[in-house]
């Protein structure tokens, strides 16, 4: 029984030990969306997004930072909505438009023919924004180009949370994300070329609504079933 049970005890311990960083965001290097509001669960990472609750402003850091590279700001709008002709305002100077084609599928990077770590799958957004707004079946992309910017470490939030405002009527748009690219001059991991935004780090448009959150009692139910095996396996060595 032994040699059955302990390997499969030993995924079992792996599985919890990890578990909590499986599901946050375990990419060492992302940028990380930060906001100016106010309220339970507002502009914290709940290991599935950043809710921006009553934010007006925004900004991204990174980790490890300081990093100074080419910031590019993408805005994924539900594709229920209907896209404005003149994309978002960034800054005064700055607008975020569309990409062609909508993000139904697969990763945001290779929606954007990128290579970036991380590369944002789909299901990371998708499943809140259907929670926010049902009939959202994927994402319009709109992105900007900020230039070279300076982005600080994480745990220097609050030196860009007033970096950018939200563009005008953004916050009606429900189940929207803002997230961030950063090339040229910062450092990501791999093969990247650009680094991305941590999936719980992406900044999502909630409306003052709470927001789905990762379940640990999954990953318990996990444990237990492969326990549940283990001993299995270990009764039927013994009485074969």
């Amino acid at each position: 029984m032994k040699k059955v049970l302990l390997p499969i005890m030993g995924l079992i311990v792996l599985a919890l030990a990890c578990g909590g960083a499986a599901w946050a965001d375990t990419v060492i290097d992302p940028l990380h969306g930060q906001c100016n509001g106010t309220g339970t669960g507002t502009c914290s990472d709940n290991g599935s997004n950043t809710p921006l609750g009553n934010s007006t402003t925004y900004g991204f850091t990174i980790s490890p930072g300081p990093q100074t590279g080419d910031l590019f700001i993408d805005i994924l709008l539900p594709n229920n909505y209907t896209p404005p002709a003149g994309g978002f305002a960034i800054t005064s100077t700055v607008t975020a438009t569309q990409q062609t084609g909508t993000w139904t599928s697969g990763t945001l990077a290779g929606f954007l023919g990128i290579s970036a770590s991380p590369d944002n799958p789909i299901g990371a957004y998708l499943p809140t924004t259907q929670f926010l707004d049902p009939g959202a079946t994927g994402f319009f992309v709109f992105q900007a180009d900020l230039g070279s910017t300076l982005l600080p470490d994480n745990s220097d939030a609050s030196a860009v949370t007033g970096e950018f405002t939200l563009p005008t009527g953004f916050s009606s748009d429900l189940g929207a994300y803002i997230v961030g690219f950063c090339g040229t001059g910062c450092n990501p991991t791999g093969n990247a070329n650009y680094v991305a935004t941590a999936n719980s780090g992406a900044l999502v448009e909630n409306g003052g609504t709470t927001v789905p959150t990762p379940e640990p009692g999954s990953l318990l139910m996990l444990g237990a079933g492969l326990l549940g095996v283990a001993m299995l396996a270990g009764r039927r060595t013994l009485t074969a």
